[in-house]
């Protein structure tokens, strides 16, 4: 247990940091306004579940499919037919900042960030319903 709030709270600062320090760079004072597509794709690495009767429970080797839902909007998605793909997707609002796609404001679907120059993701999603089974995910694009 201790392993994942640690895990949990290191995505959450990785995230903020990424904000944070990406901020300087912004000229146009806003939330970006490009393209979200850079983090759209495959991913392959790691997820924690974080509740359900898996809680605790890691799964390596396995893979994320990040969609676009809209121009401000992705999807994310475990692989069908894999044993971790009764985590609860989750589409969430995002923006590009210097071409890097970050989570727009507090999201209730969870975290998400995008570092194009790695191609390297970190998302943490947020229970919304009773049935929701979170996860916390960190990996590349394939």
């Amino acid at each position: 247990m201790k392993k994942s709030i640690l895990k949990t709270v290191g995505i959450v600062v990785f995230a903020v940091v990424s904000m944070v320090s990406c901020s300087s760079d912004d000229s146009d004072g806003g939330n970006g306004g490009g393209s979200i597509d850079a983090a759209v794709g495959t991913f392959k690495g790691t997820f924690e579940v974080l509740d359900g009767p898996n809680a605790g429970q890691d799964y390596f080797d396995a893979t994320l499919i990040i969609t676009k839902v809209s121009n401000t909007e992705l999807r994310m998605t475990p692989k069908s037919g894999e044993a971790y793909s009764n985590l609860t997707p989750k589409t969430i609002k995002v923006y590009n900042l210097g071409g890097d796609i970050l989570v727009d404001g507090d999201a209730p679907a969870g975290t998400f960030a995008y570092r194009a120059s790695s191609k390297a993701l970190l998302a943490l999603t947020k229970q919304q319903a009773a049935t929701d089974i979170t996860f916390t995910f960190s990996g590349t694009k394939q």
